[in-house]
């Protein structure tokens, strides 16, 4: 499964440089769980197309949709 990279980013801001980022990433998932980040949020800010979506929602680093879940 793919991270999201928008709750990754805002994990690491949270936590700080002393912090345990997977623990508030943790926190994140669990806090926006009713109401999810977009898929082009989710992929990333370097998600390309899906060709399938036509829309900028494949993952930046492991290359899958993150609307429809079409692999690479």
């Amino acid at each position: 499964m793919a991270s999201c990279e928008k709750c990754w980013r805002d994990a690491a801001m949270r936590a700080g440089p002393f912090g345990n980022q997977v623990a508030e990433y943790e926190a994140l998932l669990r806090e926006r769980s009713e109401k999810p980040c977009a898929p082009e949020e989710q992929a990333g800010p370097g998600a390309t197309l899906c060709e399938d979506c036509q829309r900028k929602t494949r993952h930046q680093f492991v290359k899958v949709c993150m609307k429809c879940g079409r692999p690479a």
